[in-house]
């Protein structure tokens, strides 16, 4: 389903207004809560950048595992890297800002900006070492380093997840991430 706020569209996939509205409902203690208004800066943070070197966003796509934000590319690299560190930027500065009001809402920010810059494909620590490395080496090479560091990342995020699922009893979090990054690893 899709909408219009202005020139913006606006689109949410089935599958995430329905994870989103799960997660909301079975959320007793309001860690996910605290989870997706980080998600949601963190996007803030990436729109705001795009805003300050003045590019066109024409849309903003909410789906299952990510949201994708439709925009023309910065003029200058400098501009595209501070577009992508827009998002971890801002919720590290949350993450600062929010330590001796609300440790939840701090370590949510702490550990999804930190999370964002691991130097995986899809990630926003991803699209840097994308962007440093097309500068220096052929797209093709560029792509294979990218998904050997993406596989040497996810690995060992898989294996801790499986240890913290077994650990636990219940927090399969790491777990669905790592799988997540497998996946678009291998279909990509």
């Amino acid at each position: 389903m899709s909408f219009h706020l202005g020139s913006l569209r606006i689109g949410v996939g089935y599958a995430a207004a329905a994870a989103l509205t799960a997660a909301l409902l079975l959320d007793r203690e309001g860690r996910i809560t605290c989870c997706l208004l980080a998600a949601v800066l963190h996007e803030l943070g990436h729109l705001l950048m795009l805003l300050c070197f003045r590019v066109r966003v024409r849309g903003i796509a909410l789906r299952l595992f990510e949201v994708c934000i439709e925009a023309d590319r910065p003029d200058t690299l400098a501009g595209d890297v501070w577009v992508t560190l827009g998002g971890p930027l801002m919720n590290l500065l949350l993450a600062a800002a929010f330590l001796p009001i609300d440790r939840t809402f701090c370590c949510a920010n702490l550990a999804l900006g930190a999370f964002n810059l691991l130097p995986v494909m899809t990630l926003d620590g991803g699209r840097l070492l994308r962007l440093m490395l097309c500068r220096r080496l052929r797209e093709r090479t560029a792509e294979r380093v990218m998904k050997t560091v993406t596989f040497l990342i996810a690995l060992p995020l898989m294996t801790a997840g499986i240890f913290v699922l077994l650990r636990s009893g219940y927090n399969y979090s790491l777990l669905i991430v790592s799988l997540y990054l497998m996946a678009v690893l291998f279909l990509k």
